[in-house]
């Protein structure tokens, strides 16, 4: 039987302009000796448009029968078509993680809705789609989250699977860098650094639980720089982004009429990010993870360095 102790529920942000501590011992996991699967108790709807598509699109998620994972699908024409939330179906990881099937069907920004899953440790659920993209929201997590904890949670029979990190394996790609090491539980941590005045250099570093997440992380929006948008518009990306579904910054300031939800809220949604794209384990995994710089391609790179030699992982059953 696997028995480990969710350890102190840790979680502080720093940046130059602050550091706090962001957690009570009221947030501390209890004790837990066996954990079986989870579903929905009912399904979701969803309706919005597409961050980089602009389409509009109906999202709605239902409960699965246990050892089914996470399933996206789209009716094509008359056929459906299904795509397994794994890292082996990453196809793209230009400004979002797109995910395709063999004959090049596709869902893509799939990282904001798989975070907002995994962080609230959901193992079995079908997401359908009417389009090819996840509605964007306000470029956050939030809504995912609270619709999530309106319908509540089924215990299924199984128990959960973890991945448990043996050795450390990390992987580099310029100045991007990701580390995964062994450790009990996930703990996550993130740091960046960019040349504008009002990003500068940001960290944090979160023991991740549904709670923290949704204090802390889950309402954290993606960001992009107003300079940038005309080229991004002539590559058929963005074309649905607005001030209502991101943070935008020209060279001095923020655009968004209410301004920033927290002073370093874009480590945080980094941070988000990274939660989303490592569920593409297909297990919850037990480690403590690094990031500088991150990026969708670095965080996809380290799953596939990791499941590379079995000297790195070993599945495990929490019974």
């Amino acid at each position: 039987m696997l028995e480990f102790r969710l350890q102190l529920g840790m979680l502080q942000a720093s940046n130059k302009i602050e550091s706090k501590q962001l957690f009570t011992e009221s947030t501390l996991p209890k004790f837990l000796t066996a954990v079986r699967q989870k579903t929905l108790q009912n399904e979701i709807v969803f309706k919005g448009i597409g961050l980089h598509t602009g389409n509009k699109v109906s999202m709605k998620i239902f409960p699965a029968s246990e050892n089914t994972g996470i399933i996206f699908r789209r009716k094509i024409g008359n056929k459906i078509i299904s795509i397994k939330a794994d890292y082996r179906n990453v196809r793209s990881t230009k400004l979002c993680t797109l995910l395709s099937d063999r004959n090049g069907n596709s869902v893509s920004t799939v990282e904001h809705i798989l975070s907002a899953i995994y962080a609230f440790e959901i193992d079995n659920v079908v997401i359908e789609l009417t389009s090819n993209e996840i509605p964007v929201y306000d470029g956050s997590a939030q809504d995912f989250v609270k619709k999530i904890k309106e319908v509540g949670f089924e215990e299924q029979e199984s128990f959960k699977k973890f991945i448990k990190i043996k050795k450390p394996v990390e992987v580099k790609l310029g100045r991007k860098y990701a580390r995964v090491s062994p450790f009990d539980n996930t703990l996550i941590s993130t740091k960046i650094d960019y040349e504008h005045k009002l990003i500068g250099k940001q960290s944090i570093s979160v023991m991740l639980t549904p709670q923290i997440y949704e204090s802390q992380i889950c309402k954290a929006r993606t960001f992009g720089f107003l300079k940038d948008v005309e080229n991004l518009r002539k590559n058929k990306l963005a074309l649905g982004g607005s001030l209502d579904n991101a943070i935008v910054l020209d060279e001095d300031k923020v655009l968004n009429k209410d301004g920033l939800r927290f002073s370093d809220e874009f480590v945080r949604h980094k941070l988000l990010d990274f939660i989303g794209d490592i569920s593409l384990s297909g297990y919850r995994m037990l480690g403590s993870f690094f990031s500088s710089h991150p990026g969708h391609e670095t965080n996809i790179q380290l799953l596939k360095r990791v499941f590379q030699s079995p000297n790195n992982w070993e599945l495990v059953c929490s019974n």
